[in-house]
């Protein structure tokens, strides 16, 4: 019976015919065509940023590096203090953007072992970057895994500020 539904949902005006394949060309070669037109973007962005870095290399150095002049004291083997001054290259508001940095660092650590520490990364406990319908899944909308993952790297920002650790 059930090869006589076969034949017969190919069969038309008393033929039998083969069901049509689709057209390979045309489904086939787009995501190809936009991965090479992808690839091509990144490549020509990637050498206009090399250009641009070079040809305002010198500006773009002295945005975020400054020359400061330093003064040691060196003691000699006579007991004698000699000072010493010297110039050094600096980054500049290193003591603002540092912990910062450092703080969203911890953030993005500590979130991502939370989320891969879940039985179902995202779904069970949901992130709350997750779609609603995880969240209300799971019966809560606030995890507190995830506020920590937040805490963690304010806190850490702000001992960085407290305590004025810079480069």
């Amino acid at each position: 019976m059930t090869g006589s539904t076969i034949s017969a949902k190919y069969t038309k005006n008393g033929l039998r015919f083969s069901p049509k394949r689709r057209d390979s060309n045309s489904d086939e070669n787009v995501p190809h065509e936009r991965n090479l037109a992808l690839l091509g973007l990144v490549v020509s962005v990637l050498v206009i940023a090399v250009k641009v870095f070079y040809e305002h290399y010198e500006t773009l150095h002295n945005l975020v590096y400054e020359r400061k002049l330093i003064s040691y004291e060196v003691v000699t083997e006579t007991g004698q203090i000699m000072f010493t001054n010297t110039w050094e290259t600096a980054v500049k508001h290193n003591n603002i953007w540092l912990p910062l940095v450092c703080g969203f660092l911890a953030t993005y650590f500590t979130w991502m072992c939370v989320y891969l520490d879940s039985k179902e990364p995202g779904v069970n406990p949901p992130s709350p970057l997750s779609p609603q319908k995880y969240r209300s899944q799971s019966g809560h909308t606030f995890h507190l895994n995830y506020v920590f993952a937040v805490l963690v790297g304010f806190l850490v920002t702000i001992y960085m500020y407290l305590k004025n650790i810079s480069v």
